[in-house]
């Protein structure tokens, strides 16, 4: 397929672009950072609705409206700028990509959404674990509100457009190889992680999910956790449960098992993860 992915530039988005040209899908990447290559990437603002209408209605080099959208766009966490301008901008970009799309015939959206919409952080616990999508929305950041309201518009696109389809990947906290860095600190003091149960997603994990989202053939909107498969602290995942949020019902959980279940993601789209910080921390 033809697909253009937003945020190309980001930590998701330069693994998303190299997975999908690497499935044979003719990917273009955009962003306002990162490099230029003729016909594959350019820059483009997605907080500007007519930029984003004309990356998206076809570029010369790379041909006409693309089959899907991939929209990672957009300040990646809380506390990288002020709280209206994260707000603003994860907002209006993806308001205009959802637009865009509606209005250029483009019937399938991948977009980030985010473990951050189910309470991050757990200062008040949770209503149970591990985690899963019937989990109560309860977003504590404006960023957390602006995932929220993105989703919110997913619903009602599909909503006014019945032959759309829209992926709201709620990806857990994304790590690189500079991330698994700090793991020996987290390992010491595990109360460092509680904040979202000690969840994670290796970058490639991130990546490979968006392709299977893009070539999976949902329908209407879904809402899907991305998580690893294990926690990134080295104890059994119910006994930290126990200690830090004692009165928190717990389902079957095994070992390391990852309190953010990707039980529905892996029925929908396929989607498994194949990495671990057990092979990618250095020794």
């Amino acid at each position: 397929m033809k697909v253009v992915v937003t945020g190309s530039a980001g930590k998701i988005g330069r693994p998303a672009l190299a997975a999908l040209r690497t499935a044979r899908h003719r990917a273009t990447g955009l962003d306002i950072a990162g490099p230029i290559e003729p016909g594959r990437q350019l820059r483009c603002d997605c907080t500007d609705f007519g930029a984003a209408m004309g990356a998206l209605s076809g570029i010369d080099p790379a041909g006409g409206v693309p089959d899907a959208v991939v929209h990672l766009a957009g300040i990646p966490a809380p506390g990288l700028a002020t709280d209206e301008a994260t707000f603003a901008v994860n907002t209006r970009s993806t308001y205009n990509i959802f637009s865009a799309c509606a209005r250029l015939g483009i019937r399938k959206i991948v977009w980030a959404s985010s473990e951050t919409i189910l309470g991050l952080p757990f200062d008040e616990p949770p209503a149970f674990a591990p985690l899963d999508e019937t989990h109560p929305d309860r977003p504590n950041w404006s960023y957390a509100l602006a995932k929220q309201l993105g989703e919110t518009m997913a619903d009602t696109f599909v909503r006014w457009h019945d032959d759309m389809a829209i992926v709201s990947l709620r990806f857990s906290n994304v790590f690189t190889a500079d991330d698994y860095a700090g793991l020996e600190k987290m390992q010491a003091d595990p109360a460092r992680r509680k904040w979202n149960l000690w969840s994670y997603v290796d970058a490639e994990d991130a990546a490979a999910a968006c392709v299977r989202a893009v070539e999976a053939p949902v329908t209407g909107h879904q809402r899907l956790l991305i998580a690893a498969a294990d926690t990134l602290i080295d104890r059994p995942s119910a006994g930290l449960m126990g200690e830090y949020f004692p009165n928190v019902p717990l389902g079957t959980i095994e070992g390391f098992q990852s309190l953010q279940s990707s039980a529905r993601a892996a029925e929908l789209i396929g989607y498994r993860p194949q990495h671990s910080w057990r092979d990618r921390a250095q020794p």
